[in-house]
């Protein structure tokens, strides 16, 4: 499952990021790292999602969103 298939509120464990060196490392620098957490503050199906990660709100666009693998 990916993470731009979760709804609003829902929680998750990030288990791997299917991307590029370029996209890896963004998302490792906003704390999006395996093993951790993920709550869904919104996805609307359009336009960004806005996560939380250790408490911190995070702004995804749904292209990084659909290269995160979460259980």
């Amino acid at each position: 499952m990916y993470l731009i298939e979760l709804h609003n509120g829902d929680k998750a464990i990030v288990k791997r990021i299917n991307g590029g060196t370029n996209l890896t490392r963004r998302l490792l620098q906003m704390g999006v790292i395996p093993g951790v957490e993920i709550k869904v503050i919104r996805n609307n199906k359009y336009g960004p999602m806005i996560l939380e990660i250790f408490g911190n709100k995070v702004m995804i666009g749904r292209g990084m969103a659909s290269a995160i693998e979460v259980g």
